[in-house]
């Protein structure tokens, strides 16, 4: 079977061995309770900041949603997500979707 695979690194400094096993735990957090949760600059910044504008204001990240969600979408559309990460030097997280021919069932999102 033919598959998609995109990967998205940084390097930032890893994530703790110690907090390995709760990353894709729903509700899983290591943001700090900071008053201003306001991403400075670009593109990304207007789009993470805009939900901070409207009458349900509210930061779009540090709920714990974003990886369990996504791995969570992966295997649905019958991928994989997975991370490596080494603390200090960076973490690349490795996206598979099974590639859509015609072959299998269609499902709609």
């Amino acid at each position: 079977m033919n598959s998609f695979f995109d990967s998205i690194s940084d390097r930032g400094c890893g994530i703790p061995h110690q907090l390995l096993p709760h990353i894709m735990e729903y509700h899983f957090t290591t943001a700090g309770s900071s008053t201003d949760h306001r991403i400075d600059g670009g593109l990304l910044g207007q789009m993470m900041n805009e939900p901070n504008d409207g009458p349900a204001a509210g930061p779009m990240h540090g709920f714990g949603f974003g990886l369990p969600t996504s791995r969570a979408y992966a295997e649905y559309l019958g991928g994989s997500l997975t991370l490596e990460t080494m603390q200090g030097i960076g973490t690349d997280v490795y996206l598979r979707l099974r590639h859509i021919d015609g072959k299998y069932e269609s499902f709609r999102i």
